[in-house]
């Protein structure tokens, strides 16, 4: 993997894969328990045809098009990830141009002249906005939306740091296959959850992170597999979602496997 190793994060997961017109995205997850207070760091990489199937990390997050990104919200991923979707770059020529142009304005200036304050709007380098950093937009809204665990299956330490909990034995029977006995695996959000971390008792609650978000009304699923002894839990909203639990024990995890659009439809669906 480039620009990882063993090293930069405790446990290293599939996360899934993103299909696009002409290659997939396949995704990992590098999560970081240690030295992180209240909830650990995720760290996403991705690999397509078009870097080898090398893992590497997502670029710094695009946040100059985020009220932008609306307008590809329907639109196929290609896996092109260099593909420009907004183009905002100035050419080598202009950017030395306006380089030359402020450099020769400060020369003009003397003591006399008028302090003006600089624009600071001016000094933001504008970037392209690209499919990989929509890409990578996409990615962590499913797994803001989407992640979910077994409550009990992580724990609070007295570091207030979020690790697993090896004394899990898994849900039973009964909890298995109902929706609130698990929890979102991300930053605590809601203002009651962030107000009772603080409290003494906290590393003694299982349910200390965020409730499964059930609005829209069934946008989660739950079955039972052909054993009747393992959860399927599925994202209607995100499809290609999808989360599992075996009961009585602690095995559990999930993967995304779909096309990376959300279903905003879905509301009027149900």
């Amino acid at each position: 993997m480039n620009a990882a190793g063993p090293s930069d994060f405790d446990e290293l997961l599939f996360w899934g894969r993103i299909s696009g017109v002409k290659a997939d995205y396949y995704i990992a997850m590098g999560v970081c328990y240690n030295n992180r207070f209240e909830f650990p760091e995720k760290k996403f990489y991705w690999c397509s045809q078009s870097n080898n199937m090398i893992f590497e990390p997502f670029p710094e997050l695009n946040t100059q098009h985020s009220n932008e990104l609306d307008k590809f919200a329907g639109q196929l991923f290609q896996g092109t990830p260099a593909h420009v979707l907004i183009a905002v770059e100035k050419s080598n020529e202009e950017v030395e141009a306006e380089k030359q142009a402020r450099e020769a304005k400060l020369a003009e200036k003397t003591s006399l002249d008028s302090t003006e304050e600089e624009d600071p709007e001016a000094l933001i380098v504008r970037v392209n906005l690209k499919e990989i950093d929509r890409l990578h937009y996409h990615v962590r809204a499913i797994e803001n939306d989407c992640h979910i665990i077994p409550k009990g299956s992580m724990k609070l330490t007295v570091k207030h740091e979020v690790q697993r909990n090896e004394a899990f034995t898994g849900l039973d029977a009964t909890e298995c296959f109902t929706l609130s006995s698990y929890s979102q695996f991300r930053n605590v959000q809601d203002v009651v959850k962030k107000q009772a971390l603080e409290a003494d008792d906290a590393i003694f609650k299982r349910d200390f992170l965020d409730e499964v978000v059930v609005k829209p009304k069934m946008v989660w699923s739950v079955q039972r597999d052909d054993t009747g002894k393992m959860a399927v839990i599925r994202n209607n909203m995100w499809k290609g979602y999808t989360a599992f639990h075996k009961v009585n024990t602690n095995e559990h995890g999930s993967v995304y496997v779909g096309d990376g659009l959300k279903n905003e439809n879905f509301c009027f669906l149900v």
